[in-house]
């Protein structure tokens, strides 16, 4: 299959903008009226470039997200939501260090304790608060009680 150059070389210059899904990636071939076989041989060269990693858009998906303080259902529906496969979903998300998420954690119930002073004690709005960010509730009660 021969695909047009500049097709390509357009492709390559989404992709090394920032890391993309696979999923962006064909959202964008199919705005720019790609066939499906280019788009599947555009896939393969952008692959085998280096210039498309699902591992690697996972991953630096999960780090962005927990420096904004999503909890991890919240990210696991991102990456969905961006197509990435649960396989590789499943994988990058064992990488998250559980002692740091949990010291996050207690960071954001902290600061949502100081920034609505007049409700600190109601733990009901600070469990839905929460819950909104994505922490499960397993992962909230335990620091609670603490």
């Amino acid at each position: 299959m021969d695909v047009p150059v500049e097709l390509l070389n357009k492709l390559e210059r989404y992709c090394a903008y920032q890391e993309r899904s696979e999923a962006e990636v064909r959202k964008k071939l199919g705005s720019l009226a790609a066939s499906v076989a280019q788009g599947d041989e555009i896939i393969r060269l952008l692959k085998e470039n280096d210039f498309l990693n699902e591992n690697r858009f996972a991953e630096i998906f999960i780090r962005s997200k927990l420096k904004d303080h999503w909890g991890k259902l919240k990210i696991r529906q991102g990456l969905y939501q961006k197509g990435v496969t649960a396989e590789i979903i499943n994988e990058q998300m064992s990488y998250i260090d559980d002692d740091a998420y949990n010291a996050m954690l207690q960071e954001a119930m902290d600061k949502w304790k100081r920034l609505n002073a007049k409700d600190a004690d109601n733990r009901s709005k600070l469990i839905k608060s929460m819950l909104s960010k994505g922490y499960a509730m397993d992962e909230i009660m335990p620091l609670l009680k603490s």
